[in-house]
């Protein structure tokens, strides 16, 4: 007997009778999530923009005590203005500023950008003039390099490997498509020195002043215009620039005569000019800078390049576009054979088994859940049913995560692999009634089962709506929780909430059109009579009979069962909610380790190199290690070199499969027996780059104690001690300070009165230091392509002592030597 239409409007019943157009929609959401869901980009972490906006400034030569008054006291109050803004954190090192501006969570960080470098612009002029060109930028990890890679060999010099990486392996591989840059740092660079003889220069009546100006007028090329001929317009140019460093020891100095040549003791009135060249004062030099930060790869020399892509490019893709150019080049026979390159960070790595593990652990559970379903239902038809709503629903999910906007990341496909069970459980739901409907149907009759499977489905229906309404609802607030979780976990929730919508579709659509038509197939494939089914299904029935008689007997001693539950489970759970660890992530094993070696102020860059290949010894020594990249003297980052000889850094890359944390505990212990007496190295579990679970200024760590005062002396003594206290009372864990301490200092008090009346200004002083100790850069040698630096000092084994900066000649505007400074004693 046919079952009397029901009124209201019912979806099922709606794809059961249009069952060609629900068929065309479901094909048609297949082909359009391949297509979408092989379209997505392939990234590891969401699309994020921290609310912080970073300043960084270069002030060569700049103490910190002068940079704090000049540039970093003044940048904090013009930019505090900035609207939204919450803290302004900053570090001023010699010759750095680096300010770090923090937002609410959720700010138009594009807004705060453009006025944080309006702020700047309008305060530009209260900077000092020697500053270099400032950069500011969002705190945006796709931003970060995903490969990098260390470049060593036995045939090539320091110099020449440099140039290699420059010239030809940068350019090759800026061209690739989806590389935004291929920064190049580490190694030496090509340098022009001109180490000046001081008594040579006294004796001819020079001054430094002359030098520097001499090169800088001289190496410039000054266009002169169209010549307006009748057939032909040239353009004229006199060239000035200098194309080899023959040119600059041939450079001329024209200077006056000192005595009459008849008569030296008498001096003429008119004394004649003489010209003397730089070669006869000064030994020009085609070497190399003096290498300050120190970069090796296992305890060899090495080159480093990043790797960084465009902002919409698949992070896999292209570093597989780099590897395969880098094959191609060394098939080529531009990479020279004997060339190793060793990658030292892959994001794609990581991203390709962060990806797997999620593939496979959700292909899995469809898996398991598809065989779960074929044992308790017995029924192949009900399984392939079950086994085509996994996929569906994932590709359903993927349009709209493209519509979106969202990328294929450890969140968004881990909301993916959640949702798995999700359209299991409805579909198991209505698959169930349908089947308990048709039992002793004659599935001959073709429209009385229809009619059964449109009855069954739509009994349930609303109870699907119902409770996939409830787990959207259970899901979705945690979208409107604002901060640093909001940015990690939006793709995650919202990818659950749109695969569970898709599940309830699918299940009120696809299911029961399939059901319709698939038990109206006469025949049976006979699997539910195996032997194996048979005993499961007398087990199940038994367990069955067995749980009905407990309910029943539970059901007379409701209290008992009631305080007992209670008791046992609310008693367990208050006794273990302590001992579960508390945190918004796991840590994620990145298969790298970190080392941070921090030095007393003072330490000597060979003091460094010493200690960090004693380091780089014990990690090297380890069965774990593969390789090791170490930066000593300094750090790295892209293109940019920061010197610090108190400082070292370097990450270890570990073989597959290696446990870090026990790496790490036995580095740390082996490195704390050499005993190294201030010097305080921390080895740490690498960890995920760009991932950051708070607004603090100090990354990379669990806990940040910052202390604030105005009286820096007692802030340094105050962040001692409590290092001290953590150090002895804390052994679980590994301590740094942010901060280094106070450089040792050579000042200069030139006595301003004499100063004054011979002519001498600061600028001229500082000038002569400078020039002596690091040497000036007036001007760069054209080389090729590129520009290679014309550095001029004094010979610097005059300068080995403080005191021996009392002997520096200062020259007046008539290039008249007057007296010499005065240096305080130094320890």
């Amino acid at each position: 007997m046919q079952s009397p239409p029901s009124s209201g409007f019912s979806l099922s019943t709606l794809s059961i009778r249009n069952h060609i157009g629900t068929l065309i929609l479901t094909l048609t959401v297949m082909i359009i999530g391949v297509f979408f869901i092989t379209q997505l980009p392939v990234d590891l972490l969401p699309s994020i923009t921290y609310p912080r906006i970073g300043v960084r400034l270069e002030a060569p030569g700049v103490s910190p005590e002068v940079a704090i008054d000049e540039i970093t006291r003044p940048l904090e109050e013009a930019l505090s203005t900035t609207d939204g803004i919450v803290q302004i954190y900053s570090q001023t090192r010699e010759g750095q500023v680096n300010l770090d501006l923090y937002f609410r969570p959720g700010s138009d960080i594009n807004q705060a950008l453009n006025d944080t470098t309006a702020a700047f612009n309008r305060n530009r002029n209260r900077l000092p003039d020697r500053i270099e060109e400032p950069r500011l930028f969002k705190a945006d990890p796709s931003q970060l390099p995903v490969y990098e890679m260390a470049l060593t060999s036995p045939s090539f010099s320091d110099v020449d490997l440099r140039v290699f990486a420059d010239e030809e392996l940068s350019r090759e591989l800026s061209v690739v498509a989806g590389v935004a840059s291929a920064d190049v740092s580490g190694g030496v660079q090509e340098e022009v020195r001109v180490n000046i003889d001081l008594d040579r220069l006294q004796a001819l009546g020079l001054s430094l002043t002359d030098v520097l100006d001499e090169l800088r007028q001289r190496n410039q090329d000054i266009s002169g215009g169209r010549i307006l001929g009748d057939t032909s317009e040239p353009l004229t140019r006199v060239v000035g620039r200098f194309q080899a460093a023959s040119e600059i020891r041939d450079l001329a100095f024209a200077i006056a005569g000192q005595s009459s040549p008849a008569n030296p003791t008498i001096a003429t009135a008119n004394p004649p000019t003489q010209r003397v060249y730089l070669r006869d004062f000064a030994e020009v030099t085609d070497g190399t800078e003096e290498e300050r930060v120190l970069v090796n790869l296992n305890q060899q020399k090495a080159v480093k390049i990043s790797v960084q892509k465009q902002p919409d490019a698949n992070t896999v893709t292209v570093v597989d576009a780099v590897t395969r150019r880098l094959e191609e080049l060394r098939r080529s026979g531009l990479i020279p054979a004997d060339m190793i390159i060793t990658p030292t960070l892959d994001e794609s790595k990581f991203i390709r088994n962060s990806l797997a593990d999620v593939i496979v652990s959700g292909l899995s559970g469809a898996v398991l859940a598809a065989i779960a379903v074929f044992i308790f239902l017995g029924s192949l038809r009900q399984t392939l049913i079950i086994a085509l709503t996994i996929p569906l629903c994932t590709l359903a999910a993927a349009i709209v995560m493209k519509l979106c906007g969202f990328s294929l990341n450890i969140f968004s496909l881990g909301g993916l692999a959640i949702s798995v069970g999700q359209a299991i459980d409805t579909s198991v739901v209505i698959l169930e009634n349908v089947s308990k409907r048709l039992e002793g149907l004659d599935r001959s009759q073709t429209r009385t089962l229809i009619s059964a499977v449109e009855d069954s489905s739509r009994e349930v229906e609303s109870s699907l709506v119902a409770s996939t309404a409830a787990n959207l609802v259970s899901v979705l607030p945690f979208v409107l929780v604002g901060g640093f979780v909001s940015l990690l976990f939006n793709e995650l929730i919202l990818t659950i909430c749109f695969a569970v919508t898709a599940s309830l579709l699918v299940a009120l659509t696809v299911v029961p059109m399939l059901s319709a038509r698939l038990f109206a197939i006469q025949g049976s494939s006979g699997l539910h009579r195996l032997w194996l089914l048979r005993a499961f299904n007398q087990r199940l029935a038994g367990m069955t009979r067995s749980y009905a008689n407990l309910l029943a007997k539970v059901m007379d001693r409701r209290a008992i069962v009631i305080v007992m539950a209670f008791l046992l489970l609310g008693g367990s759970g208050i006794a273990m909610a302590g001992q579960i660890p508390q945190e918004i992530l796991p840590r994620i094993s990145t298969g790298q380790a970190n080392v941070n070696v921090q030095f007393p102020p003072g330490t000597s860059l060979a003091t460094n190199e010493q200690v960090m290949a004693a380091v780089d010894q014990i990690i090297l020594k380890q069965p774990e290690t593969d390789y090791v990249f170490t930066t000593a003297g300094g750090s790295l980052f892209g293109s940019n070199v920061s010197s610090n000889p108190a400082r070292s850094s370097g990450s270890i890359t570990l073989k597959a499969g290696s446990d870090i944390l026990a790496f790490t505990e036995r580095v740390t212990k082996e490195v704390n027996q050499l005993n190294l007496a201030g010097i305080r190295v921390r080895v740490s579990p690498g960890s995920v780059r760009g991932l950051t679970l708070n607004n603090s200024p100090l990354r990379g760590a669990d806990v940040d104690v910052v202390l604030q005062g105005k009286d820096g002396d007692s802030l340094r003594q105050a962040g001692r001690q409590v290092l001290a206290a953590l150090d002895e009372q804390v052994k679980l864990s590994a301590f740094r300070p942010d901060a280094d301490d106070r450089q040792p200092e050579v000042q200069v008090r030139p006595d301003w009165e004499r100063a004054k009346a011979l002519g001498l200004t600061t600028q001229t002083i500082g000038d002569t230091i400078q020039t002596a100790i690091t040497g000036s850069v007036p001007t760069q040698l054209q080389r090729k392509e590129r520009l290679v630096d014309v550095r001029v000092q004094l010979n610097q084994a005059l300068l080995k002592q403080p005191s021996q900066l009392a002997q520096l000649p200062l020259f007046t505007n008539n290039n008249r030597r007057c007296a010499t400074l005065k240096v305080p004693a130094f320890p």
